[in-house]
């Protein structure tokens, strides 16, 4: 790599898998000697504390402006402060490709979705394949992420794309005041097992089928309970839901947390029943917090978790999610392959690793 230093441009730095990745890909290049610059356009700095103290320097020149302005003011800085660009996530990738000169910045793709989610297919495509031609080349998260981008025709024909795989350390400390907040949330139920998931209350992460089959379980297994962790809009109608199972007694809505390895170190099972993932952040950290995972069969998650993962079960049948809950809860022996399996697998996801493979793709894009 020619320069010594590098911008990353993300749409947010709040607690996502996009924006925790960064952080971990970020803080491994501030270690191998590059000067690291993170600008991102909205939201609450939620990471800013933990980008700084790894050696990141967090700008929010960008932050709430318009778009039109933020065009302007990310041209002059680049302009007073030259640098290598990295863009993560559409509008970044956007702003971009309009800003920066052809060829002298590169893209992650972390989402096997449209580029304009819910906007006009054509669009999506035009614009995707606009900030394609204009970056030097793309990173997708996962195999199931470039697939994706192939098949609906996002990219141009032949468009270089390096798959690089999200990197995790394997080490799992908690926060004692993180976990004193979780245990009071728990301790208040009587159950003796408790199920847990974390994800944004959308149609992606499915949590109907996974409050369909909790709900089945419950017939036979009245002793536990299911905590979600996250936000979302499909909140109301998901307590709806859970009323009409008759399980809304057993459900505990705990929100958006920052304390995610405390609240994985006080559950017994991780569930992701999920349609799609471009990755699965979370099931690396519940790995490493060394936690039973059941997950739907689709997209990135069996790339993650093995192909052969014992703990995978056909997408969107509540049915068959039931029984790998029921056999998680009654066969100690399951669960305990389905973590042992973990540690041959985390070996893919080593930081260093996923540094050094960005660093190939930076130095094949010339910088």
């Amino acid at each position: 790599m020619i320069s010594n230093k590098v911008t990353h441009l993300i749409t947010t730095i709040e607690r996502g898998g996009a924006e925790k990745q960064l952080l971990i890909l970020a803080s491994e290049q501030v270690q191998s000697g590059l000067k690291v610059v993170v600008l991102y356009l909205k939201g609450k700095p939620d990471l800013k504390d933990e980008f700084e103290a790894s050696g990141v320097k967090v700008n929010n020149l960008l932050v709430g402006k318009s778009f039109f302005k933020q065009t302007f003011l990310l041209s002059k800085h680049l302009r007073k402060n030259p640098s290598p660009v990295h863009a993560h996530l559409p509008k970044s990738e956007l702003l971009a490709a309009i800003v920066i000169a052809k060829k002298y910045f590169v893209i992650s793709r972390h989402n096997a979705e449209a580029f304009w989610p819910g906007g006009p297919r054509i669009i999506s495509n035009l614009l995707s394949k606009f900030v394609c031609k204009r970056a030097s080349q793309g990173i997708a998260i996962s195999n199931a992420v470039k697939s994706y981008l192939i098949k609906r025709d996002e990219v141009p024909s032949g468009y270089t794309i390096d798959v690089v795989y999200y990197g995790f350390q394997k080490d799992f400390s908690t926060n004692e005041a993180g976990l004193g907040l979780i245990t009071n949330i728990i301790k208040s139920q009587n159950s003796n097992y408790k199920i847990g998931t974390i994800g944004r209350l959308v149609p992606q992460k499915d949590y109907p089928t996974l409050l369909n089959a909790f709900s089945n379980v419950l017939k036979s297994v009245p002793n536990i309970d299911l905590y979600v962790v996250g936000e979302g809009y499909l909140q109301k109608d998901l307590i709806e839901l859970s009323k009409s199972l008759g399980v809304n007694g057993k459900l505990h809505w705990l929100g958006k947390t920052e304390y995610i390895k405390e609240f994985l170190s006080k559950i017994d099972l991780f569930i992701l029943p999920s349609k799609y993932e471009g990755f699965g952040l979370v099931l690396l950290e519940t790995m490493v917090a060394k936690k039973p995972i059941i997950a739907a069969n689709n997209s990135a998650i069996p790339e993650v978790l093995g192909k052969t993962y014992e703990g995978l079960f056909s997408t969107g049948d509540a049915n068959a999610l039931s029984q790998q809950i029921k056999k998680a809860i009654s066969e100690s022996s399951f669960s305990e392959r389905l973590v042992q399996s973990y540690a041959t697998q985390l070996e893919l996801f080593d930081p260093s690793k996923m540094n050094a493979k960005i660093k190939k793709v930076y130095t094949n894009a010339g910088f």
